[in-house]
Parts: structure tokens; sequence; C-alpha cells
């Protein structure tokens, strides 16, 4: 028994370096010239910011193409999606302004003007409320759906970028890249809100943030490392290694990966156990582009952005499954 034991603990250790493999099934042609920001699904589709083109493309990924493009939008970067309200709300940083598009017909019915420019969006459950990141203006803003108008404004004292929601503060995290924190504030943004959370990262310029609310875990995107972090202590549980410019995160908590993009069109996979990480594998694809979708339904992942001077984007499969992690292996050893 003891041998048998060995032997499957030495056999499930040989398993991790096969890990997910993602490749290459897809590059498609996208009009316009390259730049993306954020994707978001809205209703089974995927809304692309397109800001080098001034637009936003609408991808079905069932039929594998591209059915609607918004034009107009000056410079493309957030995007927040209301499927209940069939909504979705387009940061527009050329025009300081949000664009609010019917996601039944792809047509911008409203728009709210704000005095700062927007860059990343955050729909606030429960409310009718948006905050808004302006980079430029070291500053918050907080947007009331309901009447479309700005409603507050907050100084941050830092360029703040992507943000992640904490249901148990009813508060919002917002990465602070100039000054290597994460800082959470009161959804509400009163007037002259201080932070009622501030985290000192060890790595520098801050960017993509994920919360997983069960574990109470960050998964924070630095200048070479993806960080998990106990959102409540603000101490750093583990690091993986990551391409320089990693900036997007992409949960895929069922199947227990978190995937990261780069400026330079590296996508990393990464094994997501509780809230500890280990670096999985890698893939540099054809385009360069710093953004991702994940698909849970198809397994698939989205990553647009530009190959000699064109706008393409480049779709992903994965093949193969997670490695077991080291808890795993010996909870099946023990119960052998």
């Amino acid at each position: 028994m003891r041998l048998f034991k060995t032997f499957l603990v030495l056999l499930l250790f040989a398993i991790p370096s096969f890990g997910v493999k993602l490749r290459e099934i897809a590059l498609l042609d996208i009009p316009g010239r390259p730049g993306f920001e954020t994707l978001a699904f809205a209703k089974g589709y995927l809304v692309i910011a397109h800001n080098g083109a001034s637009t936003v493309d609408i991808f079905d990924p069932a039929k594998r193409r591209f059915v609607a493009q918004i034009s107009g939008i000056v410079s493309a970067r957030g995007v927040a999606v209301d499927d209940a309200a069939g909504r979705a709300y387009i940061a527009d940083a050329g025009t300081n302004s949000i664009d609010v598009v019917n996601t039944s017909n792809w047509h911008v019915e409203d728009r709210i003007q704000l005095s700062r420019s927007p860059e990343n969006l955050l729909l606030v459950p429960g409310t009718t409320n948006i905050i808004a990141t302006n980079p430029y203006a070291r500053s918050l803003t907080l947007v009331s759906r309901q009447i479309n108008r700005e409603m507050q404004i907050v100084d941050v004292a830092g360029d703040p970028d992507l943000m992640a929601y904490d249901p148990i503060r009813n508060a919002v995290f917002v990465t602070l890249e100039d000054q290597n924190l994460v800082v959470a504030y009161p959804v509400s943004l009163e007037r002259d809100a201080k932070p009622i959370k501030t985290i000192k990262l060890n790595g520098s310029q801050p960017t993509g943030i994920i919360l997983e609310p069960t574990s109470r875990t960050l998964f924070v995107a630095v200048r070479y490392a993806v960080l998990s972090i106990d959102a409540d202590s603000g101490a750093e549980l583990s690091r993986v290694p990551v391409a320089a410019g990693t900036d997007r995160l992409w949960l895929d908590a069922t199947g227990g990966a978190l995937y990261g993009a780069s400026s330079d069109g590296t996508v990393t996979t990464i094994r997501v156990n509780g809230r500890q990480l280990t670096y999985d594998s890698e893939l540099k694809t054809d385009v360069k582009g710093h953004s991702l979708a994940f698909d849970p339904e198809r397994k698939l992942i989205y990553v647009p952005g530009g190959r000699e001077g064109k706008s393409k984007m480049v779709i992903l499969k994965q093949f193969g499954a997670l490695p077991a992690t080291s808890d795993e292996i010996k909870t099946a050893a023990v119960t052998k």
C-alpha cells in the first residue's frame, strides 16, 4: 500500500506540466485602425471598445462574425453592461461623456455628459449608479443612470485604473497605478470621501483587479506579476510572474483559471486554487493587444489587437485540463 501511494503521488506530480494549452483557432479581420480597450458580454454578444477606429464593434460568438458597429464614439474606453435593463454604457474619453446603448438594436439612445474624461466604468449592484475613473483628473465620478447626470466627484490623489465591487463593504476597490496602491471607497462617494481601506502593494503599476467574493481574495495585475491579496487584511498571499504590460484579467471561477493579457499579445493562464495562484502556461498571439474576454460556454478566449497595421481578433481555444494542485495531489493519495 505504501509503495502504491508513493507511485500515485509521483504520477500525479507529473500532471502539471501538461496543464491548459491555448491554441489559435481563428484570426478575424476588424474594420478600422488598431487600438482596443474594454471587452464585455451583453445579451450573448461581445461588445468591443475599438478606440482606434472611434467605434464599438459587436461580435456574435455563435456565428463567429461581427454583426453591428456603433460609430460616432470618439474614444471608446470602458464598457459596463446591464443585461436586465438591456443597456450598455460606453465611456467616451474624447467627449467627456458616457454613451447609453440599447442592446436590442445597438443604437445610442442617450448621452450622459461629464465634466471630466472617463476611462473605466463600474455598475454599482442594486443601484442605478455608475462609477467612472478619471485618470487624467485623478478622481472618481459617481453617475446616476436614473436621471442621466453626474452626481459627485471624489479626488483619489492618484491615477485610478480598473475597479472591483466589494459586496461586504458595499465599496469599490480601485487600483492607483502611479501610487502602487489598491484603495477602497464607499460606493456612495460622498463629497470629500476618504478611503476605507488602503493596500500597499509589493509591485509597481497596478492595473487589472478582480475580487473573488467568496474567498475574499483580490487578484491584481502589477508590472511583472499577478498577485493574490487578502481583501480584508491586505496581505499578499501568492504571486506568479507574467509578461510585462499584463493589465487585463478575466476569471473563470468554474474552471479555476485566471487569464491575463499583455500589450504584446501574450495571454497567460494562471491556476487558481482557493487563494493561491500557480503559473500554468502562456501563449504569444499573432496580434498586439492588451484586452481579452473569456467565453465560458464555448471555452474560447477573444483577443483583439493589431497586426501589420491592421485590426484583427484572435480566437483561442482551451485544450486539456488544468493540472492538479499539491493539495489535491495529497488528498488523492490519502484517499487511496
